[in-house]
């Protein structure tokens, strides 16, 4: 279950969505005091055909899978590694928990599903170790 709680810092509020434990969460400012969304849907493109799923803001996109009976690429869980490398189509992801990408792969559109949280809905092509070499 998704929700939400107000903590103020500095005089901004700061509105913090709290979609898995707290490893998981994400702190998202609210100048201006709005709604923020906390969900996204996913599309992903795999071998076995494109499949959508929910993905609430904070939660990796491996996780989501997993959850929704996905079966998709993992090794190491931590970002260190290339096994669930996917690339981006269109939408944005937060995977600044990874350490595996160079910056170029990055800009390039590969992200790492186990280290990545949507910021938008996206669109991620699954299974693409092999392209990023």
């Amino acid at each position: 279950m998704t929700s939400l709680a107000n903590v103020h810092q500095g005089g901004l509020a700061v509105r913090w969505c709290l979609a898995r434990p707290p490893r998981a969460s994400r702190f998202v400012l609210d100048k201006k005091r709005s709604m923020q969304r906390c969900h996204y849907k996913v599309t992903l493109e795999t071998p076995e055909g494109v499949q959508d799923i929910e993905c609430d803001a904070g939660t990796y996109i491996f996780d989501a899978a997993e959850d929704a009976g996905i079966d998709l690429p993992i090794s190491c869980r931590a970002g260190a590694c290339s096994s669930c490398t996917g690339l981006i189509k269109s939408g944005t992801v937060d995977q600044s928990d990874q350490t595996y990408l160079s910056e170029e792969q990055v800009e390039a559109g590969y992200v790492l599903t186990c280290m990545a949280a949507p910021t938008s809905d996206c669109t991620i092509a699954t299974h693409q170790e092999r392209s990023l070499y």
